[in-house]
C-alpha cells in the first residue's frame, strides 16, 4: 500500500509529529511504500533512513502566498507519489487536502485534540481516527457519524525515534517526574502547588520537569515563589524521557485535558507508579485506575495526597509500579500500525 503522511513539520517536542514519524518508519519497515510531507524538521534523516520518501511542503497557515506555494508543492508530491491513502495529522494540512478529497483520494485524519475549534476540517475525511474512546465520543458530540470514526489507541513502545539502549538518569530520591509541554493545559501550576504540599512532609523529595513551552519562565517563577527553586528541576526538552522515567519513583501527569498522551505509555513501560488526572483519554490508558491513581484535574490538594500516599507506603508504590507494566503490549507502535492498516483497508 502507498501511504502519504501530511504534517506541518517534523520537529521534536510535538506529540502529533512523534505519532506520525513512528507510524511512517514502522509502516515502511513493514513493507508499505511510505511518503511524508512536511516543511522541515529534526526527524527527516530518521525517516529517510527507514526508507520513507520525504516531500517538502511549506506550512500553509502563515500568509496567502505561502498557502498557494504549499498547495503547489503538495500537488507535486501527490502527483509524484500516487498514494492509495493520504493520512493527515494536523488541521492546517486538512485545509490543503480538501481538493484531493473531492477528486476521490482516500483521506484519513488522526484527531489528537478533538477540542480544537478547527477539528471540523479533519472530520471531512473518509475516515476519522481518534486516539481514545473519549476522543471518539467528542467527535460524535460534534455531529460526525459513528460510521466513519475509528479508535486507534496511542502507543509508542518500540518507537523508532528512541534508541534501543539507555542508562537511567542520576537523580535524587524520592523522585517525582513529569513530561509535557510548558503550557496551561498540562496543569504544571497545579503540580508545583501539589509538590510544595508534599515537601512539607517529605522535604527530601525532588520534582523533575521535562519539556519546553511558552510558560516555562512563568512556572520557574512560581517554583521560586513556593521555595522550590532547589527541589523543582526544569530540564527542558529531552530526546529520550525514558532515562528519567526509568529512574523515577513516581510519574505525575496533571493535565487539564489530554486525549491520549504518549508519555503514559512510556511511563507504564518504564514501570513507574503513576498519578494522573481523570480527564479525556488518560483513564483509558491507565486501565481506568487499575494501572495508576486517578485524581480530579485542577485539584492540587488531592494530587498531593495521592503522591504522599505512595511515598508513605512502599508496598502500594510497588503495587502500582507492577500494575503499570501489565498489558503494556497494548501500547506498542506495531499494534498501532496493525490497527491503522485495518482502517486503510476499509478504503482501499
Amino acid at each position: 500500500m502507498r501511504i502519504l503522511h501530511l504534517v506541518n513539520h517534523c520537529g521534536k517536542a510535538n506529540g502529533h509529529v512523534n505519532v506520525s514519524v513512528d507510524m511512517a518508519c514502522t509502516q515502511s519497515r513493514n513493507g508499505h511504500v511510505v511518503g511524508y510531507s512536511c516543511s522541515k524538521g529534526d526527524f527527516i534523516p530518521l525517516l529517510e533512513q527507514a526508507g520513507v520518501r520525504v516531500f517538502n511542503v511549506e506550512e500553509p497557515h502563515r500568509n496567502v502566498r505561502q498557502f498557494f506555494k504549499a498547495q503547489r508543492e503538495l500537488w507535486w508530491a501527490v502527483k509524484t507519489f500516487c498514494p492509495d491513502v493520504i493520512h493527515v495529522h494536523m488541521a492546517a494540512q486538512s485545509v490543503l487536502i480538501q481538493p484531493y478529497r473531492v477528486l476521490g483520494y482516500k483521506v484519513v485524519t488522526t484527531v489528537h485534540n478533538e477540542f480544537d475549534r478547527s477539528v471540523w476540517l479533519m472530520g471531512l475525511a473518509s475516515r476519522i481516527v481518534t486516539v481514545s474512546k473519549a476522543g471518539y465520543e467528542g467527535m460524535v458530540r460534534r455531529g460526525f457519524s459513528r460510521k466513519k470514526i475509528r479508535i486507534v489507541l496511542n502507543g509508542s513502545v518500540g518507537s523508532p525515534r528512541l534508541k534501543q539502549e539507555f542508562a537511567p538518569a542520576e537523580i535524587q530520591h524520592p523522585a517525582i517526574v513529569t513530561v509535557g509541554g510548558m503550557h496551561p493545559r498540562k496543569g504544571i501550576s497545579d503540580l508545583l502547588e501539589a509538590f510544595s504540599i508534599v515537601r512539607e512532609t517529605y522535604p527530601e523529595a525532588h520534582l523533575y520537569l521535562l519539556g519546553e513551552g511558552p510558560c516555562q519562565e512563568e512556572y520557574e517563577a512560581t517554583a521560586k515563589s513556593l521555595n522550590l527553586e532547589y527541589s523543582a528541576h526544569f530540564l527542558g526538552f529531552r530526546d529520550d524521557p525514558r532515562e528519567y522515567l526509568s529512574a523515577a519513583d513516581i510519574f505525575v501527569l496533571a493535565s487539564h485535558s489530554d486525549p491520549g498522551p504518549l508519555v503514559i505509555a512510556e511511563a507504564r513501560n518504564a514501570g513507574c507508579a503513576i498519578v494522573a488526572t481523570n480527564v479525556d483519554g488518560i483513564p483509558e490508558m491507565l486501565d481506568h485506575g487499575a494501572a495508576g491513581l486517578l485524581v480530579p484535574p485542577r485539584d492540587p490538594m488531592t494530587l498531593a495526597a495521592a503522591i504522599e500516599g505512595l511515598l508513605a507506603d512502599r508496598a502500594k508504590l510497588k503495587k502500582y509500579s507492577d500494575m503499570a507494566r501489565r498489558n503494556v503490549e497494548r501500547f506498542t507502535i506495531s499494534r498501532v500500525c496493525q490497527e491503522m492498516d485495518e482502517v486503510y483497508r476499509e478504503l482501499v
